[in-house]
């Protein structure tokens, strides 16, 4: 025999389903009913006005904003005192131990 309770719970399930099909039915028919609308509506002329005021607001460039880096002038040197450092020893042929050589072919 199944229990009340759980009667109850797969009801509860079912009945939410349906209600949640019943809106997707509905948006689809909105959809539906708003392409149509769409279609069948003259087709607006735009005014040659406003064609030209869009026209110069799409050739207008975007300022280009410039990032700064987050390097402080220490940091800068240091890290301009180690670069140099490591191409020195790569000149010379020998790496620092913390880095592994790499075979260039």
């Amino acid at each position: 025999m199944i229990k009340l309770k759980s009667l109850n719970k797969k009801l509860l399930r079912l009945e939410a389903s349906l209600q949640k099909d019943a809106r997707k039915l509905a948006k689809l028919k909105r959809k539906i009913e708003t392409a149509l609308r769409a279609e069948s509506a003259p087709a607006k002329v735009k005014s040659p006005v406003r064609v030209e005021e869009v026209s110069k607001a799409a050739r207008t460039p975007t300022p280009v904003v410039k990032r700064r880096s987050g390097l402080t002038p220490a940091g800068r040197d240091k890290l301009s005192a180690l670069m140099k450092a490591r191409w020195a020893a790569k000149r010379a042929g020998t790496a620092p131990a913390g880095e592994p050589q790499h075979a260039e072919a």
